[in-house]
């Protein structure tokens, strides 16, 4: 890392040659004049990033292990396998909850890493993961919660079940499996507007760990993932930019790309879309139409702010994290002053009290636990921003206007 904080661009331009798209990175000058330092550096970067085992993979396929230094091909092998052993325990554990919920007669939709380990990238070790999303329609959520309950998961401690802001309610995790279970993809309160109905509509038929489900169209899946890591993770996740790239490779001859473009903007989304398609094009070489990208964001994207983007991607810095203090207070202050309806399912007694002013009080302490820290990491992540001036002017861009 130099003294700003940006990965060496050596190294990381050396691992996006090998990650990238083009069937012809890995014979570039690059690439043939790379040292053994270089290609520590590099996986380094991959393994902080959970792009070892595809790294690995790729590498391996051009045949490229003589360029590598022993140690770190181990490495890279290492964590190639270690993918490989722990996504097939969880394949395994999410079997049975997966039959248990098709036999309970609720439909599900595999999001994100479940259905892009096993059917875009077509290898279970090349996509890490911590957990697996599910989505249900919003009247089973209770349902689902309670059959996993009853299979023996249990909510992660400190959670809250919360459905009408959350896209999701609080992970239910057992000794070798996470859940989430969502309802939609995008947070209600979030700036994005996905049609959930939609989504529902042009869903079809797939199998993820053997078991019929449902997955996403080539068109929603791709805007999700899109808005997931532009909005959501405000862009903090490197791997995120793969499965953009990979997803387009996988879907291409059958990707509307008219669609995209036509629902990105009407899920109010066309400058994230357009940011991570930039993205993919400018770090992956991913093959995504010129027309496409001037409809998202017409005349392009301003190099300040790409070069910001790609910097938050590979720092792994979230541009959430610049957002406007005043924002977070807001969210943080519709957290705790909820309706009495809301105050009487999280404390009974409220319901027969004429003053909710005590009740408050204890919600304040409840979420003060939970929401605490993070406005605290936002104060001083927006300090921090204002020493990168391209950050904040793209958290400016992104910010949508208000009304």
């Amino acid at each position: 890392m130099n003294a700003n904080g940006f990965a060496d661009s050596g190294p990381v331009d050396l691992l996006l040659c090998c990650l990238s798209a083009r069937a012809d990175s890995l014979q570039s000058q690059k690439v043939q004049q790379s040292t053994a330092d270089d290609w520590h550096e590099v996986v380094d970067l991959a393994a902080r990033a959970s792009l070892a085992p595809l790294l690995f993979k790729r590498l391996k396929e051009c045949d490229a292990r003589a360029r590598v230094p022993a140690d770190a091909w181990e490495q890279l092998r290492l964590a190639y396998f270690r993918s490989a052993h722990t996504n097939a325990s969880g394949y395994h554990r999410l079997r049975p909850v997966l039959r248990r919920l098709r036999n309970s007669g609720i439909p599900v939709i595999a999001l994100k890493g479940a259905f892009l380990a096993e059917s875009v990238y077509g290898d279970i070790a090349l996509r890490p993961m911590c957990d697996f999303d599910l989505m249900v329609p919003r009247a089973q959520l209770t349902r689902t919660r309670l059959i996993l309950l009853d299979m023996g998961f249990a909510p992660q401690e400190g959670e809250e079940v919360e459905t009408r802001r959350s896209k999701h309610i609080p992970p239910l995790a057992d000794s070798n499996l996470i859940v989430e279970i969502h309802w939609t993809i995008a947070t209600p309160s979030g700036p994005v507007r996905a049609d959930t109905a939609g989504l529902w509509n042009r869903a079809r038929p797939s199998s993820v760990a053997g078991v019929d489900v449902l997955t996403l169209s080539p068109e929603d899946f791709l805007l999700h993932l899109c808005v997931h890591f532009g909005c959501q993770h405000g862009l903090g996740i490197p791997k995120a930019v793969c499965d953009i790239s990979e997803t387009i490779r996988r879907f291409r001859s059958e990707i509307d790309w008219s669609q995209v473009a036509n629902r990105a903007r009407q899920w109010h989304a066309p400058k994230y879309v357009g940011l991570t398609l930039h993205l993919a094009v400018g770090m992956l070489g991913t093959e995504v139409p010129n027309s496409i990208l001037e409809r998202l964001v017409p005349g392009g994207i301003d190099q300040r702010l790409f070069d910001a983007a790609k910097e938050a991607v590979l720092t792994g810095t979230s541009v959430r994290e610049a957002a406007p203090f005043g924002d977070e207070l807001r969210q943080a202050r519709e957290r705790i002053f909820l309706s009495r309806d809301e105050m009487a399912k999280r404390y009974p007694a409220s319901r027969e009290s004429r003053h909710l002013y005590p009740y408050y009080a204890l919600r304040l302490r409840d979420a003060g636990r939970s929401f605490g820290s993070r406005i605290a990491k936002q104060s001083l992540a927006l300090v921090r921003s204002r020493e990168r001036g391209g950050i904040s002017a793209l958290v400016k861009w992104l910010r949508p206007a208000r009304p």
